[in-house]
This record gives structure tokens, sequence and C-alpha cells, in this order.
């Protein structure tokens, strides 16, 4: 229906005992509140009418409170009055604020409630708690809180660009988001069972937000000095006092009124006729609330009385059923009242001119552009570009039933208002409409856009802003392409023609119907594609143009790009052993980690290797990939080259990544090699002046297992560690040879990238050689560590060489070769044996002792001697060389062979001088053998004196 029958009926209807209320329902920004104040302009003044005007941005306790009382000057009003009129003045918004709360505390401390949630939240041990407790208050009253809103509403009204939202609590507003934790320890101990019991149950929250809605208006009223239903009973006087009369209340938001709201409902529909008798003056009220707050938050019994006296009007229309002429002449009539301007139409009111009647371009502009029905042009757009742009502006049904409500406040504000402010110097320069003309509100609506291979088309042969531009032509002035651009649009914004085969579309036969017999794989029986493909076909149409894309969709085709990039990295160019499934799934995760797709559900906090941007190209690829996973290959167009071309550039990145992971990057190869390389000389591994192959085979060296020749020289602790090490080196080796070798199928590592493994151990020699502490990787570093157990062996053998040195030139004096020592014990057995003078318990064992004694290697000793020489002052790098320098001989045997020689030759003696008649006896040879054994026994350089020499003799 019109207005003017809206009018009538809200003026004319028969009350319902005194009352008629008209309510209005709509969105925001449909136009209900724009009704009421166009009624409010045409209701003609008359006596007996009594008119008050709520308007939304007066609608502070004091703004309404003096309507209401209609200017009476009654002492019965006197008192209201006062107490009102301090508000503003006498009392401030931190009073008011700290009031509301007091207020709120003592309501729900002494509220009853059926509910089982609501008894919890109600009484001493309730909700009060939060308003009463200093740290709970201190919250509740931050910049920017609800109590403080609430406060500045209640004294001074609703801003005027504020958007008309209800002033009430929500969940958010609950005192749950406390971030000081540390100091809950400060509130009571019943507060803090509150908020713990409060935060974790959502069924509680709900109940806790619907409680304090009902008793802040009576909060409020209270926080003004005013008493529950003074306001009522004082309008109720006033409606006493007007018997015979009318009185028309108009609210352009009921939801915005502060304070006395329940009071003003209950006057609203407080009866005027009782038992056939006027006691009250007729009320008509007019008033605009939006659906949800009429039915959620207004009470069933003022809904129940209010709707026995009057339809409900409702404002909101479905642009789904919407005449389009009818948008078209909406859009004119402001487009033409803005060439008038204000001031024209302010004079010439009602008789508003059309600015197109004197204009020498109106021939050409309409012929192109088009006219409303009442003749205002419509430039800068088309009826086309007209409707595309009220269904941007629309707002979703909240009903969640998909409908799409006309919003003419949006519309005027962002499709006219907006586009001509805006677009001054784009227009002049003939740039209109650029790529983001309502691109917000376009994506908002999730509008249909170009079909995707247009798209591709345009993406691939303009530039992006040129792109941009001719999309949105298309969009809007074109219809999405199914209409021709008139070419004097095109001329009046300073646009390129279209190329004519900008449309053609590439044989598609994603929808041609087959017969049985000519129907292809994978095609559902009546020679369709699977309904469930079509799905995700749909799917991925819809976010190519905006939307988001569903997460299974999502993590499907994430899966596809991740196994294409997995696919195409080789190891040509950096030889390596090709990595396990673990460590690629480490390198290259699944998930939007490794792949992301744009305008998907994602929370990153890492960069991803590859982005799938929100383009008609990338659609395209996507839509193909769909079909190959489906089976159906012959659809899937160049989406195969694409995805190519996509992952192309991140291969370099997954290789390094999968690197990185394995760990054999060149600084950590350079270093493990480096660590190898210590070992090597460690354990004698490493010539003194390498080759580049020779530092190769030295870290790539491993113990044979045969154990080592100079085992019996080394101390027990060297040893000891030498094992461990060499045990815990195989697997570092292994590691590094994955780095710089390959490998068929899962085998060991058969050959070697030589140039590659040359360069990293020539820096690993220096790092080697360095002082510098070495940061293996992780695979390297078991083996590390039992290298420097090695290490610090190294002293301890030092020290045992030292001692097993000064052992044997105990025994064999210098420059006396031990060949020559050990012919003279030979012959000392020899000869000894047959006067008994040879102490031993096995005579033929220790014959074939002396001749395998006469056999041993005896170079160690000089060796020896001569290594510990060079040991001394020598650290680091050098020393370990030296201490892991294989010792030639059996020293530890040559020296317990001549300890032992030693012990029977003294006892021999003992026994030949303890007799002396018996050696006076002796012939000349054995005087010359027990002087030969004296010899053997003399230290080096330090011969027998002549004291004793003759007490041998003796």
């Amino acid at each position: 229906m019109s207005e003017d029958t809206v009018l009538r009926e809200f003026l004319e209807g028969a009350p319902n005992n005194g009352v008629l209320v008209a309510t209005v329902l709509g969105e925001s920004g449909a136009g209900k509140s724009h009704l009421v104040r166009w009624t409010h302009a045409k209701i003609a003044k008359k006596q007996k009418r009594h008119v008050i005007y709520l308007q939304k941005t007066e609608t502070s306790l004091k703004d309404v409170v003096e309507r209401l009382l209609l200017d009476h000057a009654d002492p019965d009003f006197d008192d209201i009055r006062r107490k009102i009129g301090s508000l503003g003045s006498g009392v401030t918004v931190e009073e008011m604020e700290q009031k509301i709360l007091a207020e709120l505390a003592e309501a729900l401390r002494t509220h009853e409630s059926q509910t089982p949630h609501g008894k919890a939240l109600v009484g001493e041990n309730g909700l009060s708690l939060f308003f009463l407790d200093p740290l709970f208050r201190s919250h509740l009253l931050r910049p920017g809180s609800f109590i403080k809103r609430r406060a500045h509403h209640a004294l001074h009204g609703r801003d005027p660009d504020e958007p008309d939202i209800p002033l009430e609590f929500t969940v958010d507003e609950l005192p749950l988001d406390i971030v000081d934790y540390a100091n809950l320890k400060d509130a009571a101990a019943a507060t803090r069972k509150l908020f713990t019991r409060l935060s974790n149950n959502g069924p509680m929250q709900a109940e806790a937000v619907r409680l304090l809605n009902g008793l802040l208006d009576v909060a409020v009223t209270k926080a003004a000095s005013l008493g529950v239903g003074d306001v009522s009973e004082a309008f109720k006087k006033i409606r006493e006092k007007l018997v015979g009369q009318e009185i028309v209340l108009l609210i352009e938001d009921v939801a915005l009124i502060q304070g006395v709201r329940r009071d003003l409902l209950d006057a609203i529909v407080e009866v005027g006729v009782v038992q056939g008798v006027e006691r009250y003056a007729t009320l008509r009220t007019m008033m605009a609330v939006t659906p949800g707050y009429y039915h959620e938050s207004l009470p069933e019994t003022f809904r129940r009385r209010s709707e026995a006296t009057s339809p409900l009007y409702e404002v909101d229309v479905d642009l789904a059923g919407a005449d389009a002429q009818e948008l078209v002449d909406f859009v004119g009539r402001y487009l033409n009242a803005a060439r008038v301007g204000k001031d024209a139409l302010e004079t010439e009111f009602p008789g508003v001119p059309n600015a197109c009647a004197k204009c020498v371009y109106q021939p050409s502009c309409h012929g192109s552009f088009g006219v409303s029905s009442t003749g205002y042009g419509l430039y800068p757009y088309n009826e086309l570009a007209i409707v595309r742009a009220v269904n941007a502006c629309a707002e979703k049904s909240p009903d969640g039933k998909g409908r799409s409500n006309f919003n003419p406040r949006k519309v005027l504000s962002r499709a006219i208002r907006d586009v001509l402010n805006d677009n001054v110097d784009v227009i002049e320069a003939g740039e209109f409409p650029l790529p983001s003309f309502l691109a917000e509100e376009s994506t908002r609506m999730a509008l249909p856009r170009l079909p995707l291979h247009v798209q591709e088309k345009i993406q691939a042969d303009y530039s992006e802003g040129e792109a941009g531009r001719l999309e949105t032509v298309l969009n809007f002035w074109g219809d999405r392409g199914r209409t021709e651009i008139d070419q004097g649009i095109l001329t009046a914004f300073g646009h390129e023609p279209i190329p004519e085969t900008l449309f053609d579309h590439p044989t598609d036969t994603t929808e041609r119907a087959r017969t049985d017999g000519d129907r292809p794989r994978n095609y559902d029986a009546s020679g369709e594609i699977p309904r469930s493909v079509k799905r995700k076909i749909e799917a991925i149409d819809d976010w190519a143009n905006g939307k988001k894309m569903p997460p299974t969709l999502a993590s499907e085709l994430r899966i596809v790009v991740r196994e294409a990039l997995i696919a195409r990295v080789d190891w040509f160019e950096r030889v390596i052993k090709d990595p396990d499934a673990p460590t690629v799934s480490k390198a290259i995760p699944a998930g939007t980690r490794t792949v992301s797709i744009e305008g998907s559900d994602e929370h990153l906090n890492v960069t991803p290797m590859v982005t799938v941007k929100r383009s008609a190209r990338m659609a395209m690829m996507l839509r193909g990939l769909v079909f190959i996973g489906a089976g159906l290959p012959q659809l899937a167009g160049e989406a195969l080259p694409r995805l190519d071309a996509l992952v192309d550039g991140c291969i370099d990145h997954a290789r390094a990544r999968i690197v990185a992971v394995l760990e054999i990057d060149d600084d950590s190869l350079t270093d493990a090699a480096g660590s190898l390389l210590r070992g090597a000389a460690a354990c004698g591994q490493l010539p003194a002046k390498p080759s580049d192959i020779d530092l190769i085979n030295a870290v790539l060296w491993r113990d044979d297992g045969k154990g080592r020749i100079d085992a019996s020289a080394r101390s027990p602790e060297w040893m000891d560690a030498y094992t461990k090490y060499v045990a815990a080196r195989g697997d570092a080796i292994d590691r590094l040879l994955t780095g710089v070798g390959a490998a068929q199928g899962s085998g060991a590592v058969h050959a070697i990238d030589v140039h590659r493994m040359t360069a990293i151990v020539r820096r690993a020699k220096a790092a080697a050689a360095s002082d510098a502490k070495l940061v293996v990787p992780q695979w390297c570093e078991d083996a590390d560590k039992e290298l420097r157990g090695l290490i610090r062996a190294s002293q301890n053998q030092i020290d045992h060489w030292a001692a097993l040195v000064g052992r044997i030139r105990g025994q064999l004096p210098q420059g006396l070769s031990y060949p020559d020592t050990v012919d003279a014990i030979i012959e000392a057995t020899t000869t000894g044996q047959a006067y008994g003078l040879v102490k031993v318990a096995n005579l033929a064992a220790l014959t074939d002792l002396n001749a395998s004694a006469r056999s041993w290697n005896a170079a160690g000793i000089a060796q020896l001697e001569k290594l510990l020489e060079s040991a001394n002052g020598e650290t680091g790098f050098a020393l370990l060389g030296l201490v892991g320098a294989q010792i030639q001989g059996n020293l530890a045997a040559i020296v317990d062979y001549l300890e032992t020689s030693t012990q029977w030759i003294n006892a021999g003696l003992r026994d030949a001088t303890a007799d002396g008649g018996s050696i006076a006896d002796l012939d000349a040879e054995i005087e010359r053998v027990i002087e030969r054994w004296f010899e053997i026994l003399t230290e080096p350089n330090a011969g027998p004196t002549s004291s004793e020499e003759g007490k041998s003799h003796e």
C-alpha cells in the first residue's frame, strides 16, 4: 500500500477502546523511521489533536519525558520535571554511570527468577556481585564500555551519526573478558566463583544477558531518581485531562527510548474507554521498530494488545519480487534532486523541476543512459546499472531465508551520494567507473559476476586497472555480458570499444547431454556430470566472485597442489639421495602452511609456499583439477600447465625446505664435515699435508672393525672414547652422503657429487683447523659429542705414552739397540741356565719368548719419543693429529718383555753373588757372562761405580 493509505488508516481508523498502535516493522535502513517522519510532516494541525514526536536524536530521558508531558504546567508534574531537570546539568555522566551500576546490583539482588540458570544469577551471590566488586566495577566502566555508553545516552540521547542499535547488554558486554587475571585474587571468593562458573557456561551467559536487559530500564529510571511507573502515571494523567481530545504519538525507533521505555509501553496500550466510559484521551501511536527487537525484546502483553488495535506495517521489500521500474524511478528522483541542488529544492518545493529539461546533452544522454518513467535522466547509470547497484546495497534478511531486502538508506548514501561526490574528478578524467565501484557491496552480497572464461580473457589481455574497470562496466551497465552496452555509454565514460570476441565461449561439453552409447566414462546415467562434481564447480565459481571457498573443497585442492609441487622437486642440480616420506611431510606439510587459497578460512601465522590467488585464471585451473580428480580429464582444459606454472616458482623453496629439514645444506654439511675431519685426525686418518682426495677420504673414513694396530700402546680411557666415537661416526657419514650422493630406490648412496664434496671439504678443513666450536646439524650431534670425549682423552693418552717411554728407557740403555739387547738376553739365557741362574718356571717357554721378541718391530720406540717431543707445546687440531697417529710395533709387549727379563736376570745375579766361593771357582766364561748382565742392567749414560764394579768382581 502507499504511504497515503497508511496515513489514512492511522488517523481515521477506529481505536480499540481508545487505543490504536500502528507498528512499522523494518530492518535498519529500510525506511521505517522515514515513514514515521513523513507521517509527522503530513499530519494536519487541528484542534483537539496533540502531536508528540520522538525523534531518534532526541531520545534522552529528559527529551522523552518533556515531550510526553506536552508542556502541561500542572503541579502534578512539577516533581517529575524537577527530577528530570537535573539530568545533564546537576547529574554528570560519571555519576549516572555509578548510579546505573548500583541500581542494577540492587535490582539483581532482589529479583526473582523462575529458570534454573536465572535462580543462580539473582540474589546475594548472583550477578549483583559484579556490579559491587571494585575490580569488576572498574572493568565495567572501562573506556567505551556499555555502561558508559548507556549513561551518556540517558543524559544526552543518541548522536546523529550513531547507528540504530538498541543499547542493550550482549554476551560480549558481560565482564568475562577481564584481562588482569592476576588480580582476580583481589576479588571476593563468591565473585571469583561466579566468574569461573559464568565464563564456561554459554546457556548461563545467555540467561544473564536476558536478566540484565529485562532490568536495565528499571535501573536507568531509578538512576534518574524517577520511580518505576512515574512517567506512565503522569502520561495517564495527561490523557485524563485531555478526555474528548486525541493524542498522536510518533516514535521513530522505540528501541532507542531511554530508561522510560517500559513506562511508555504500558502507557501506550492503557485502554482509554472502560465499560463504555472514556476515562483517557484517545491515543494513536505509530512506532518504528526492527522485527528482531519487536519479537524478541518487547513484552508479549504489549505486542498482543497493540496488534489488536491495528495491522503491522512492514516496509521491508524483497528485491526478488521488486518492480525494476520502481527502483529506477526511485533512484531517478534522487539523481534529479542532486542536479537541481538544495536551494532550488527548498524554494520550488513541491514543484521539483527536471534538471534535464535545459541540458544540451539531453537527447544523446537519454538515448544512451535512459530515463525514469517521470522523465529524469539516469546518468551516470542506466537501468541495468541501477538495478544492480540497488541489489549491491541490499541487506540479507536476518530470518536466514535468503531474502535480499531493499535498503533505501544505503542506496542513497552509497549508490548516489558517495558515487556522485567521490567520482567528480574521475568522471571528468574519463576514468569512470573505477574498478572499486561498489565493489565492497557487490562482494558482500555475492552478486553474480562475468563468466569465468570472460574474466580470464580480460585479466589476460588488460592491465590490472583496465581489467577491473572493464569488468565493472560489463557487470553493471552491460548486465555481465548478456546485454550489449550502448556505444554512447562507452563514449561518455571515455572507454575503448569492447572486442566482439570477448564473450566467445570455448567449446564447452560440461553441460551437454549424452546418450548412453555416447556417455564417456565417469558421467552419470543421464550423460551429465555427477552432481557432487557440479557442486564443487559451482563453489569454485562462487569463490572466484567473492564468496568463501568451502573448507572441505579447499582442503581437497590444497592436497592436489601440494602433491604437484612435491612431484616437481628433483635432485639433479643438487645431487642428494631422494628424501623419505616423513622428511617431505615435515618440510612440506599438508594444509595452509604449504598451500594457501585466498578467500578460504585460514588462520596463517607463517608465509605459505604456494598461494592460489582469487582470480578467474586460478578458478579455471581449480575447476580443471576437480574434473581430473573426478576422472574427467577431457574437461580439464589447461589446468595442468597452469598448475605447473603455479608451483614452478616454488620448487626451489620446496627443495630448500627439504634440505633444511634434512640439514644437508652447504653450511650444515660443511660443519658436519669439519667435525668428521677433526675426528679423522684424532683417529690418525688425516695426512699432514692432505690433498682434496685425502680430505674426502678422511671425512668418509670408517673404522674397519679390525681394531688399531697400536691398541696395546693406548690408554684404556682413550680406547674407550675411540670405540664410542667410531661407532657414532658411521651414522653421521651415512647422513652426510645423502646430501652429496645419489642412490637407487631406498638403497645406499652409490656415487657422490665430487665437485660439491670438494668445495665442502675445503671449507671444512679451515673450520676443523680453527679453535671455534662447530655448530653441527642434529644428525651429527651424537658423533660430535663422542668426538669431544675422544679429544678430552688426548692428554691422558700423552701421559700414558710418556710413562711407557720411561719404562722402556728404564730397561733399554740409550745407544743400545733393541735387537742387541734381545741378543744379550738370549745369550744370558743360554749361558745362565747351565749354572742354574735362570730362575723361571718354564725354560722352554722363555726360549720361545726370546725368539719371538727378537722379531718384534721396535721402530715405534723412536717414533713415540719423537712424537712426544713434537707434542710438547702443541694444541688444537695439530695435537689431535699427533695423538691419533698409529704407533709402529707392539711397544707394550716390548716393555713387558724387558721388565720380565730384568726380573729373572736380577734373581740370577742375587743367587750368583750370594755364593762367593762358587763364583770364585767359575771359569773365565762365567765371569764374562756376569759382566755382560751387569752391562745390560746399567742405566743410560751411568755405568756402575768403581766400588760397585769392584764388588761385582769380588
